[in-house]
């Protein structure tokens, strides 16, 4: 008997200690979809004025380059300063280092969907919990439709200059970024955050 009641009491202790060491499962609170949201709004926004300050300042061939450097240092430290990790991502990229994951190709996939159908709204957003080598991650993603002042090197042919053109062939000889017009999908955001 007193076997049995000590065995018992080893056996709950140890239920008890395991469940007192497991975390408890993250989950996707409204504060961290907001923060996730403000996060990629506010990135998209300092890009856009880094890119419309160089084309008023220097011209569209200049603004070229700043998107190939200063875009990727932009994203970057923006990545770090956020403690996120950023960056753009599209089917017809243009920068090979912007190919989406596995992921990225599921959710893009999905924003095409909604596109082909007109619906995607400015409040489109997609917010997954994923596990990933044991530890927990939020991915977020944000579609960007393709605004006016991307048309002078997202454009048709006849919309790019053969100056902008020039640049962009010596730069990304294997670019895909060009035939969009006004309110096409051009990609979208991609956020990775460790929880």
């Amino acid at each position: 008997m007193f076997m049995k009641k000590l065995l018992f009491s080893v056996l709950c202790l140890f239920v008890l200690l395991i469940s007192c060491t497991q975390k408890p499962r993250p989950e996707i609170t409204q504060q961290l979809k907001s923060a996730l949201r403000s996060d990629a709004k506010t990135f998209m926004d300092s890009l856009k004025s880094v890119l419309i300050k160089e084309i008023q300042t220097h011209g569209i061939v200049s603004a070229v380059s700043v998107c190939s450097d200063t875009a990727q240092l932009l994203t970057n430290n923006y990545g770090i300063s956020k403690g996120i990790y950023i960056k753009r991502v599209s089917f017809k990229n243009r920068n090979p280092m912007n190919v989406p994951d596995e992921f990225e190709t599921k959710v893009l996939k999905m924003f095409e969907e909604l596109h082909s159908k007109k619906q995607i709204k400015p409040e489109t957003e997609y917010v997954e919990l994923i596990e990933e080598n044991g530890i927990s991650k939020v991915r977020y993603m944000k579609p960007i439709l393709v605004q006016p002042e991307c048309l002078n090197c997202h454009g048709t042919e006849e919309q790019i200059s053969p100056q902008v053109k020039d640049v962009i062939n010596k730069i990304y000889p294997d670019d895909k970024a060009k035939g969009y017009q006004m309110g096409d999908l051009r990609g979208a955001v991609s956020i990775q955050k460790t929880l």
